[in-house]
């Protein structure tokens, strides 16, 4: 056998075995993944963007049963904002710093920043994890973020 034929051989062996190892995701990685980002970004957000003595307050972390035996991880979290004279210099640094914050995690931008609150989506394919940023104005602005895996098998 050549080596332009054994290479070719090797080659096709090799991608098979890949593709014969490559599973499926499963809920414990997307969870585990949207878990360290949420915090993280929260606990930066409050440290960048928070009023002094800022803390995040998790308001929900829970997994929701989906069809077919699989489940879905939800978390939301909130951070109270530091106003930086016009709400919408607040709101429009807030959303700068949040983006980078994430994107520096791997995520890339789904949904730009809209809206007079500034809402915007950002996702990351493996594991999977969608993260929806709300930068609310008002007399008590806040950083509040959404997290989602999809449904996935245990």
């Amino acid at each position: 056998m050549s080596t332009v034929a054994r290479g070719l051989v090797g080659g096709l062996v090799l991608q098979a075995l890949l593709i014969g190892c490559a599973r499926a995701p499963v809920l414990s990685e997307s969870a585990q993944q949207l878990e360290a980002d949420t915090r993280s970004v929260l606990d930066d957000g409050a440290k960048r963007l928070g009023v002094p003595g800022a803390t995040p307050a998790v308001l929900a972390d829970v997994t929701r049963p989906c069809a077919n035996g699989q489940a879905q991880r939800i978390f939301r979290g909130q951070v109270p904002l530091r106003r930086g004279g016009a709400t919408s210099v607040t709101l429009d640094h807030a959303a700068d710093v949040t983006l980078e914050m994430i994107r520096e995690r791997g995520y890339r931008l789904e949904r730009p920043p809209t809206g007079r609150d500034r809402t915007f989506t950002m996702a990351r394919d493996l594991p999977e994890v969608t993260l929806t940023v709300r930068l609310r104005g008002g007399r008590q602005p806040a950083l509040v973020l959404d997290g989602v895996t999809p449904c996935l098998p245990g």
